[in-house]
């Protein structure tokens, strides 16, 4: 009997050992598991918050963003949420501005209402960030600071990239203007190759191209696979304000142009914009489209059998399921 009672003895003790350590032992195992890491990247065109939009939002009471408040998942399933700022945010004389046939000049609590929809990063690369000179420039970084926005495209090319963790990824973006061009474009190709080599991925947006062009030229196609050729995993493009095709090279996907954002243009294909988003896991990158309408300058995202005939349409040479690709 003694020896059945240890034996029993034994077992319930090893139960009471097994249930009080279960979780160390599943923390065990689940480190000893690969874990699958993402990072996922959602890439919109040229905002501008001056002129029609400005004096909606001033004399109209009007918010540009109103209609994707109601379809923010979209935007906050994404690590990092990128557009292209088309200007300054200064307060200033305009009269102290350049004298050009459009100067923009944007008001101080713009990067506030970017960040109220999600927006965590701007490119500044462009041919408007210099409208009101040095003073608008250096004016614009600082009203995105405090409102805890990223920028890429500083005025040097050593400030013209961050490098953000995301889910222990090295992650870089870039920000190149190719219109005026402060820093010219070759030189930008050693440095997306340096930093391939020192990070996981590359992310370049860059404004180039012809206005209204709905096809991309050979100039940017040239320098696009030469970027991909020095590294970078993915181009987003702006400055056309219309939309052009997506392409790929080498396995890597080029965003011609996105079109327009926020803008007060309402003519031909100006009022069709895109979204463009990326998650990279396992080695693939997963692309998906959110393609949407501007009425009266404020964005509306296009849904069902209207969101899948675009798609269908801008996706036609690539395989594709619906606003989806791989590569």
């Amino acid at each position: 009997m003694n020896k059945i009672h240890l034996f029993f003895g034994f077992i319930i003790m090893l139960l009471i050992f097994i249930f009080f350590n279960f979780k160390k032992i599943e923390d065990v195992v689940l480190e000893a598991l690969p874990i699958s890491q993402s990072v996922s990247v959602l890439n919109f065109g040229d905002v501008m918050f001056d002129r029609g939009v400005r004096n909606i939002m001033e004399n109209r009471g009007r918010d540009p963003f109103e209609y994707i408040k109601k379809n923010l998942d979209i935007l906050k399933k994404f690590d990092v949420v990128i557009a292209n700022l088309e200007g300054p945010i200064v307060e200033m004389d305009r009269r102290l501005c350049q004298s050009k046939a459009y100067n923009f000049q944007f008001r101080s609590n713009t990067g506030d209402i970017l960040k109220s929809v999600g927006i965590s990063m701007v490119s500044i690369a462009n041919n408007h960030s210099y409208d009101c000179y040095k003073a608008g420039f250096e004016s614009t970084k600082k009203y995105l600071i405090q409102s805890g926005i990223d920028y890429v495209g500083d005025s040097v090319l050593d400030k013209s990239y961050i490098v953000k963790i995301i889910n222990n990824k090295k992650v870089v973006f870039v920000g190149i203007d190719e219109t005026v061009q402060v820093v010219p474009v070759s030189s930008f190709y050693g440095l997306i190759e340096k930093l391939k080599n020192e990070n996981d991925y590359v992310v370049v947006n860059i404004h180039w191209g012809t206005e209204y062009a709905l096809v991309e030229s050979e100039s940017q196609r040239n320098i696009a696979h030469k970027l991909i050729d020095s590294g970078a995993d993915v181009i987003f493009g702006h400055h056309p304000h219309v939309i052009q095709p997506v392409r790929t090279y080498k396995g890597k996907a080029i965003f011609y142009s996105l079109g327009n954002f926020v803008f007060d243009q309402n003519f031909g294909e100006t009022t069709t914009g895109l979204g463009a988003g990326v998650e990279w896991r396992d080695g693939r990158a997963t692309f998906t489209l959110f393609p949407f309408k501007i009425k009266l300058f404020a964005l509306d995202f296009m849904m069902g059998t209207e969101k899948d005939s675009f798609c269908e349409k801008f996706l036609n040479n690539l395989e594709h399921q619906k606003c989806n690709f791989e590569l």
